[in-house]
């Protein structure tokens, strides 16, 4: 069956069905207790709106991983939960058992009895008393509704940012979770304010107020975005709702811009930490750690919360001291650090969508050099390469030129950190428009496509990443290796529409080494590649001119970086990606990592994902010992976009833990024996810091980590 871009077709290898979203390119992969010919069915009856319906002639559903699943009866009332890997089963009736962390929503419509169990392989759904399911689809993706035109006005961008609420597919404290926020409508400079009807919010249910100057409206995007609240000019900044107002700078309007910017984000996550406690009083009444955190710091009643009116409830959590909520406040995902100019102001959209935090910095420029002084083992752009150049002149020059100054910005606790504005940002990534807006674009199914080029005899020791690149089950890959391509022939690898090219070689002011000599990207008119790694030397501005020509993003190098502490960084981001983190989490972790993972930064957007994670989001973990026979596991998340941004709640499969916590920063921690580690360990590939190293689940046991 193929509805506009999704299908779902039978399989025989193995047995069961495959549903391709050709927005997302996605694959996910169910498997059944007999051959399946999906026949169209009537796309009602789910409790949620599915894009697609097919009537499947079997009565088991396996999900090769453990997921987790809610069993609602037909008026959406959950009736029974699947969490971890604990088994439900209800008695006869119409159920409908929604199938989280898979990369299309799925949800299984039963007219009979459900069972759901988890063996070795994933989870079970079972019907009795029937010959037959139904399956129903969604895609996930989300593309913004239209475009907002305004003026470089301070008062028509408040205008602008009064849309962005529209994106809200509910006000409730649903909105909470990332599938219901949608993506806000782009926005871009003209001549004179337009937006299409309805979409720009006029009434004062929630208001926000900040002077007519843009460096008090860009900070306020997220917020009017997640409040769905109009933007008006107003001599201090304030918000305002049924009767309370709270003011966003200190009392007598004084307060730096610092301390404006601190405030409306921390009523943000005020707001946002008290919707996902309020919202398991709804949909999803689900074991929540933020709601075990604070439920007995507040005097609040959730369930009456939960039905009243945005403003009432607004009211209600701005009443409540953000000491209370505190504890319960994730890590934030992305903090975006953005110039107030009009021209950033098309930037803001894709802030609000990610809640990003929005400062408006004074960037102070700074050299750059290599943090250790020790380098001196040959340089990726230079030494003794083809075509190489002195390394000691090499060393001394920072990456600036036609790129600008080098600008460090002021440190946040967020994830991510993003620089809109002139120069090349240390530690933080640099997109364009273009790149995110190309990001939106629908994306065909298929196998992931890869190619590894290795354009230097001396550093074909990281040309082992194409084994790196497809360790994943049920996620194909298409991995090609190049040696030595000419100009000619590295032209058309980057030209051709492909998911990702790994690039090992120099680089310098020419461009990538070849061959025959070097190519220059910026004599690139157009590149299909959606993202790429260029492991060289001081790589930025030939990366930056991929993006120009039609990348997504890449990862680049800021300065000289020694071969082999380039080639584990290699190595380590092929691993970081085949597990689903985005190009600006995997950052995140490169950074940590080693003193030469921090000379990486991301050119583009950085929220470009090569493959999903396995359980939705992608997981760090920390493990330490702490006797002989038991260690401590803590994880980390590390949200994307869509599905699994802020707000998605994640299970850890450990014992038998049921409670879940917001996917963002430290998850939880636990203490497990040697069998528990070595089931967590067998679980699913993903990084580990033990020890004071990197590594892998997949080469680990608990005999490596335990004293």
């Amino acid at each position: 069956m193929n509805v506009r871009t999704l299908t779902i077709r039978g399989t025989d290898d193995p047995v069961g069905v495959e549903i391709t979203d050709d927005i997302q390119g996605v694959t996910t992969v169910l498997r059944t207790d007999g051959p399946v010919e999906p026949t169209p069915t009537d796309t009602d009856g789910f409790v949620f709106p599915v894009d697609a319906a097919v009537r499947l002639g079997v009565t088991e559903i396996r999900i090769p991983q453990y997921v987790n699943v809610i069993v609602r009866n037909a008026d959406g009332r959950t009736v029974a939960e699947g969490t971890n890997r604990a088994a439900a089963r209800v008695p006869p009736g119409t159920y409908v058992v929604e199938v989280a962390s898979l990369a299309v929503k799925v949800y299984v419509a039963v007219e009979g009895a459900v069972e759901t169990t988890t063996d070795d392989v994933g989870r079970r759904i079972v019907a009795t008393d029937t010959d037959h399911v139904r399956l129903g689809v969604r895609s996930r993706h989300e593309y913004p509704a239209a475009t907002i035109t305004t003026t470089d006005d301070p008062r028509d961008v408040m205008r602008a940012l009064s849309c962005l609420g529209s994106s809200l597919k509910t006000t409730s404290p649903e909105r909470a979770w990332p599938t219901l926020r949608g993506h806000p409508p782009l926005v871009e400079l003209g001549e004179r304010f337009a937006a299409p009807e309805g979409f720009e919010r006029r009434g004062d249910e929630v208001r926000i107020e900040v002077p007519p100057a843009l460096r008090y409206v860009f900070p306020v995007a997220s917020l009017a975005h997640y409040l769905d609240a109009t933007v008006r000019p107003g001599p201090t900044p304030r918000l305002v709702t049924a009767g309370t107002t709270v003011p966003l700078v200190e009392p007598a309007g004084r307060g730096s811009q610092r301390e404006f910017e601190r405030r409306v984000h921390r009523t943000l996550a005020q707001v946002f930490t008290l919707d996902c406690v309020v919202r398991t009083e709804g949909l999803y009444s689900v074991r929540c750690h933020e709601r075990e955190a604070v439920a007995g710091r507040l005097d609040l009643d959730l369930a009456d919360l939960y039905d009243r009116p945005l403003a009432e409830r607004l009211a209600a959590y701005l009443e409540v001291p953000y000491a209370a909520v505190e504890p319960a406040v994730p890590t934030w995902k992305q903090t975006v650090d953005v110039v107030p100019a009009a021209a950033n102001v098309a930037h803001l959209p894709f802030a609000a969508a990610d809640l990003a935090q929005v400062r408006c910095p004074s960037a102070r420029a700074v050299a750059v050099r290599p943090r250790s002084p020790t380098i001196d083992e040959f340089c990726r752009s230079g030494g003794q390469g083809v075509g190489s150049r002195n390394a000691g002149d090499a060393r001394e020059r920072p990456v600036t030129g036609e790129e600008g100054p080098v600008v460090r910005l002021d440190p946040t606790d967020s994830i991510e950190q993003t620089w809109i504005g002139e120069g090349v940002p240390v530690g933080a990534s640099k997109p364009t428009l273009a790149a995110c807006k190309r990001r939106l674009d629908a994306q065909p199914s298929g196998p992931i496509g890869v190619a590894v080029v290795s354009n230097s005899p001396e550093m074909r020791a990281e040309t082992d990443v194409t084994d790196l690149y497809g360790l994943r089950e049920f996620v194909a890959f298409d991995v090609e290796m190049y040696e030595d391509l000419t100009r000619a022939e590295l032209r058309d690898v980057l030209a051709e529409e492909r998911d990702f090219v790994h690039y090992v070689g120099h680089v310098d002011e020419r461009g990538m080494q070849c061959a025959d000599g070097w190519l220059d990207a910026a004599t690139l008119d157009a590149v299909g590649t959606r993202a790429f790694v260029l492991n060289a030397c001081r790589s930025y501005a030939q990366g930056m001119h991929l993006v120009r020509a039609g990348a997504i993003a890449g990862v680049v190098t800021l300065v000289n970086v020694g071969n082999e502490p380039a080639t584990r960084v290699g190595r380590t981001l092929a691993r970081l990606l085949n597990a689903g983190f985005s190009l600006a989490g995997a950052l995140d972790i490169l950074g940590t990592d080693t003193i030469t993972g921090r000379q990486y930064t991301v050119v583009g957007d950085g929220q470009v994902v090569l493959a999903e994670g396995k359980g939705g989001t992608p997981m760090f973990t920390e493990i330490e010992s702490v006797t002989e026979d038991r260690c401590s596991v803590r994880l980390y998340g590390y949200p994307t976009t869509g599905w699994s941004g802020m707000g998605a709640l994640y299970v850890p499969t450990i014992e038998d833990n049921d409670r879940g916590c917001l996917n963002v920063g430290e998850i939880g921690e636990f203490t497990v024996g040697r069998e528990e580690l070595d089931r967590v360990f067998d679980s699913e590939r993903f990084p580990v810091r033990t020890r004071g190293e990197l590594r892998w689940s997949d080469e680990l046991s608990a005999d490596d980590v335990l004293e």
